[in-house]
């Protein structure tokens, strides 16, 4: 019994040993190198793959992979057998077995001995497992477990649309996209994704969109040139394009088209509103598994996209459409009242200098600042008299001016503005001890974008000539803001508000912004 044993291993360790003597005499550091394109890593990041832990596969592949384990443990431990024997017995195997299979799993073994010391034998599986469905991929074999049936069928061949609703602005769109594509990257066999726009003035493709694990070549690609590469070449055909395996490229594969470090798939987006077809961008998925059974579904997905992106397009011309006429009538109280010429817009730099100081979120800078360009429109519905009247108004004229905010929600809400943008509209006028206007909201119910807005709408206002008093200096602004301060006035706005003018960050604004007015037509920017 013992002697079979000893047969038996000796047996595992010449084909073991011939197919590594096989795959060094064949391949040597040619295989090093395609081993090393097809994963789109350094030699030092292929050497990272070493330590890395390999998910647990099942099928017909791991019983290939014991006979292989049992070959390194009777290797390791039987020192004794001559390397001749196994040479020798792999060049059978090399002529008896020449299937890719047989020839991916002899270079595996060949490339996992490299530098890895026979004491970390489970290194040295792991890492041939990792390098065999690396090879696999490469050469166009899967495991019959990577994609399960029942997985495969389960999934749906169409995608829901792409909400653009409740959208801070269309930038934000990308989050969206982000969101959308992560979950539906299985769907199309995919692990990794980029999506690339096309930018008509610059004529090139923009990459605004990166998921997943992406080889290097891919992942520090800036501007696609039209026609240059797998992506260049889809966009400017119009046609998708495929390089799933290193060894078997298309057969009409263009000339400029090159490996990318993966399987890749590329699908152009087209403009659902243009009838030729326009090219939008293009969507690059990255995956091991990708075969073209999932270009249906990639299809299906660059769709969706592209209607999501055509959609913020249109909102995004509406919004400044809105942004223009807006424009014009801010431009019109203020031609009725010149000392606030240009208040509207200090209010919004102002704003977005102090929300940015107490770290609000882009979105919510974005609203208030907004908020801040049109708070004042709805002056237009208040009668010129009232509202450029030499001295102090009457107690009934003042309650004519408070109902300008009411006026002004009017006019911003019919142009589809955001709550939250009108919200802040409605209540600049509030105070935090309730003596504000229109409503005299509790300070609870004021947050810290509001308190900013009051903040800013007070100092600037103080800084305009009335008839019963002159423009106050920086200093007497601040002066009068800090009586406020704590009652009337959020103390953390106010002291964030001296402390930028004592770093010299307030006047340059009053400096760049003084005398600017909406003649331009568009809000300031971000």
């Amino acid at each position: 019994m013992r002697r079979w044993r000893w047969t038996l291993e000796g047996f595992c360790r010449a084909l073991f040993v011939g197919c590594v003597g096989w795959s060094a005499l064949a391949s040597g550091s040619e295989l090093m190198g395609v081993l090393t394109a097809a994963l789109g890593l350094s030699a030092a990041g292929l050497s990272r793959i070493r330590s890395e832990r390999v998910r647990s596969h099942t099928g017909s592949l791991w019983a290939m992979w014991w006979l292989f384990g049992g070959a390194i443990t009777a290797l390791s431990s039987q020192p004794q057998w001559t390397w001749w024997v196994g040479v020798l017995a792999g060049v059978g195997v090399s002529w008896s077995g020449g299937s890719p299979l047989w020839r991916v799993l002899g270079s595996a073994t060949a490339l996992a001995g490299n530098g890895v010391p026979p004491s970390a034998l489970n290194a040295l599986i792991e890492y041939s497992v990792r390098c065999l469905l690396a090879l696999g991929a490469v050469l166009g074999v899967r495991a019959a477990s990577a994609t399960p049936k029942a997985e495969s069928e389960a999934v749906s061949s169409g995608f829901e649309p792409i909400s653009i609703d409740n959208l801070p602005h269309p930038r934000a769109l990308t989050q969206r996209l982000s969101v959308y594509l992560q979950q539906h990257l299985g769907h199309v066999q995919a692990e990794a994704a980029v999506l690339y726009l096309y930018d008509l003035r610059a004529g090139t493709l923009e990459p605004i969109l990166r998921l997943g694990a992406l080889p290097d070549l891919v992942k520090n690609r800036g501007r696609v040139l039209m026609g240059d590469g797998m992506v260049g070449v889809c966009a400017s055909s119009g046609k998708p394009i495929a390089f799933l395996s290193l060894l078997k490229p298309p057969p009409d594969l263009p000339k400029s088209v090159a490996w990318e470090g993966a399987p890749s798939l590329c699908v152009p987006l087209f403009d659902p509103a243009s009838p030729s077809g326009r090219p939008m961008g293009v969507l690059q998925l990255i995956g091991a598994h990708l075969t073209m059974d999932a270009l249906p579904k990639a299809r299906a997905l660059a769709s969706r996209i592209a209607e999501a992106l055509a959609a913020a397009r249109q909102r995004e011309a509406e919004q400044l459409a809105n942004f223009q006429r807006l424009s014009a009538i801010v431009a019109q109280v203020e031609e009725q009242s010149p000392h606030t010429r240009g208040h509207s817009h200090r209010v919004a730099a102002l704003c977005d200098l102090l929300s940015q100081e107490l770290g609000l979120e882009s979105e919510v800078r974005e609203k208030l600042r907004i908020a801040a360009l049109f708070h004042d429109i709805g002056k237009t519905r208040i009668p010129p008299e009232i509202l450029n009247k030499e001295g102090k108004l009457t107690d009934e004229e003042r309650m004519i001016v408070r109902r300008y905010p009411l006026y002004s929600v009017e006019i911003c809400a019919g142009m589809g503005f955001d709550e939250d943008v009108l919200f802040l509209i409605r209540h600049h006028g509030e105070r935090l001890d309730g003596s504000g206007y229109p409503e005299g909201l509790d300070a609870t119910r004021q947050p810290l974008a509001l308190r900013i807005l009051a903040v800013a709408d007070v100092f600037d206002a103080m800084a305009c000539t009335r008839s019963y008093r002159d423009a106050l200096t920086t200093e007497a602004r601040l002066r009068e803001l800090s009586k406020m301060a704590g009652t009337k006035l959020d103390i953390l706005v106010v002291e964030t508000l001296r402390r930028c003018h004592l770093q010299g960050r307030v006047e340059p604004l009053y400096n760049e912004l003084v005398s600017h007015s909406f003649s331009a037509g568009m809000p300031l920017a971000a």
